[in-house]
Order: structure tokens, then C-alpha cells, then sequence
């Protein structure tokens, strides 16, 4: 197998601090690997570099083989659809004043109208230049990662505390007919046959994930353990390639641990990509087909985890001599 996540070189910044200093190391497609290392070793900005939420100052990063930049740029759509907002407000505006100048009859205010118009596009082109130029400037998109099939969860649940489960899992899957408006109009026996669909697919997950007799309840009313599977379902509802988890058993008592554990491997087996943070050592070595250590922000050594558990390395940066 090939290595579906790779970090060549990766440095982050903050000020005077370096988070992440030239990790360099992949993760192999269809494998379970655990990210650790001790408290400041740099696992969460790591994560966030993976995950689009931070540009690495130095080094790349690639999934699938692109670097993951190019899958954050601005699409052509996202041009397009602001371009032609500036377009239209410009000439809006121009129409406005063209109106108002009546002296100058109708010609006039059809030019004033174009003229407002490349106006708008004009000011669209020009600060969109200006953001590329700032130093400070990033294409970090997200979104665009988890459409590509890059996902990950959080340490601390972040589920829409209102909606039900099932509404949660409802709402992931990406391209839903229903979110146009005008389908929403025009197309409604379409909007509603997806809809039955996919909540047809939230329900399978939540009996998959043993949470179906939660389905009607705010997902604010959920357990810990309850909440880290919801999300897990939520990202699993996106079909993604490769699942970033952040201390998914912290805080998960150990029937639900259990379970939670159980399923990362079957979906492993079917094919599914994870990488996990997790400071549960009982858990990582016996959940991990290989383990990354980290310590001051670079890959300290890798290896299984048997391998992993007697490094003396590994034992004096972080597990502690038995």
C-alpha cells in the first residue's frame, strides 16, 4: 500500500515558538496510525496543518499526492459567483445613478450602468489581488478538504446542540438537491426523494453505531461516549477516504469505548483511512496497525506498536519508566 497522507518537511510558527519543526512522515492508506507524544509535542497543530485549519510555513503536505494548497485555492465557481455579485451590485449601483442623471437621456444611463458594473467586477478583481499578496494571506479552506474526502472530529464534540441525531447525520452529506433554492422551489419531488434517502442512511448509521434510540433526541442531551459516536457518524455520512480522530475515547466510559474501538476497526477493514490522536496508551497499542511518535514538534520514531512500547526513546519523552 501507498502512503495517502504524506509531510515532507512541515514547520509552523507562532511567534516565537515552533509548534511543528520539519515532520516528515506518511500515513499508509487503509491503516489505522496513532499520532502521540507528550503534552506540547506539537499532535494538535499537526492535526490542524492536516486538516487545512493552519498553512504550514515551511514543507508541504499531500493527500492522494496533491498538495493540499492546490485543494484549497479559491475555486472557479467561488470566482465566479462573487465576481458576478461585485458585477451585479455595481451595476445596480450605476443603473441607480444613471436614473438619477436624466439630462443625460437614455444612452447615458446605460453606459453609467456598464460603466457601474465593470466597476464592481473591477473592485472584486482588485481585493481579491490584494489578498494574494498580504503575507498573511492563506487559501485555507477546510470544506474543500472533507469534499476531496479528508475529514476529522474533535477533541471537544461539535455537534449542532439543537437538531436531533438523526438530524445531525441528515445534514452531512454533501450536494443535497434540497440546499437550492430555486429546487427547493421547482423541484420538490426531487428534493424530497433525497431526503427520504439519506435519512433512510442516517438511521442504518445510528443502529450501526448503536445510537438509534437516541434518533429524537437533541444532540445537546447526548452523553460524552453518545456525542464522540454521533460525530463519527456525521463524518462517515460524508463516504470519506481518510478520518483524522482527536482523542476519541477521552472522556468515554468503557462499554461505549469499547464500541467505538470495535467499529474504527471494521471500517479499517473495509477499506477506510484513520489517523488518531489519542493519549489512551491501552488504546492506541492495541487499536494501531503503526504509531508516530512525536516530541518538540518533530517525529521522534515510528514503528508497530510493540516496536513503539519498548523504545527507550519513547520511554523517556513520554511513557515513563515502568
Amino acid at each position: 500500500m501507498s502512503d495517502i497522507l504524506e509531510l515532507d518537511g512541515v514547520t509552523k510558527r507562532f511567534g516565537g515558538i515552533t509548534a511543528v519543526d520539519g515532520a516528515t512522515f506518511g500515513i499508509e492508506a487503509g491503516t489505522i496510525t496513532g499520532l502521540i507524544g507528550p503534552n506540547g509535542a506539537g499532535k494538535t497543530t499537526t492535526f490542524n496543518l492536516i486538516s487545512g485549519f493552519y498553512e504550514p510555513d515551511e514543507g508541504t503536505i499531500y493527500y492522494d499526492g496533491t498538495d493540499l494548497q492546490e485543494l484549497m485555492v479559491p475555486s472557479r465557481t467561488e470566482h465566479l459567483i462573487w465576481g458576478s455579485a461585485a458585477g451585479i451590485t455595481g451595476g445596480v449601483i450605476g443603473g441607480a445613478a444613471g436614473i438619477g442623471v436624466l439630462s443625460l437621456g437614455a444612452l447615458g444611463g446605460v453606459g453609467t450602468t456598464i460603466t457601474g458594473a465593470g466597476v464592481g467586477a473591477g473592485v472584486y478583481a482588485g481585493q481579491h489581488r490584494l489578498a494574494q499578496t498580504r503575507p498573511d494571506h492563506t487559501n485555507s479552506r477546510p470544506y474543500q478538504l472533507a469534499r476531496a474526502g479528508l475529514v476529522r472530529t474533535f477533541q471537544i464534540t461539535r455537534e449542532l446542540s439543537e437538531m436531533t441525531a438523526r438530524e445531525n447525520l441528515m445534514l452531512a452529506p454533501l450536494d443535497q438537491t434540497g440546499e437550492h433554492l430555486l429546487n427547493a422551489w421547482f423541484r420538490r419531488d426531487a428534493v424530497t426523494t433525497e431526503e427520504q434517502a439519506v435519512r433512510r442512511r442516517a438511521d442504518e448509521m445510528l443502529e450501526t453505531l448503536e445510537i438509534d434510540h437516541v434518533a429524537e433526541e437533541p444532540a445537546g442531551n447526548l452523553s460524552g461516549g453518545q456525542r464522540k459516536l454521533l460525530e463519527l457518524g456525521r463524518v462517515l455520512m460524508l463516504e470519506p477516504q481518510v478520518i483524522l480522530l482527536d482523542e476519541p475515547v477521552a472522556g468515554v466510559n468503557p462499554t461505549l469505548t469499547q464500541k467505538l474501538t470495535d467499529r474504527i476497526e471494521t471500517l479499517r477493514d473495509e477499506g477506510y483511512t484513520f489517523c488518531i490522536v489519542e493519549h489512551d496508551m491501552d488504546v492506541i497499542m492495541s487499536l494501531s496497525d503503526r504509531i508516530i511518535v512525536m516530541n518538540e514538534g518533530q517525529k521522534l520514531v515510528e514503528g508497530p506498536p510493540d516496536v513503539i512500547r519498548e523504545d527507550e526513546r519513547v520511554i523517556d519523552a513520554y511513557l515513563g519508566v515502568a
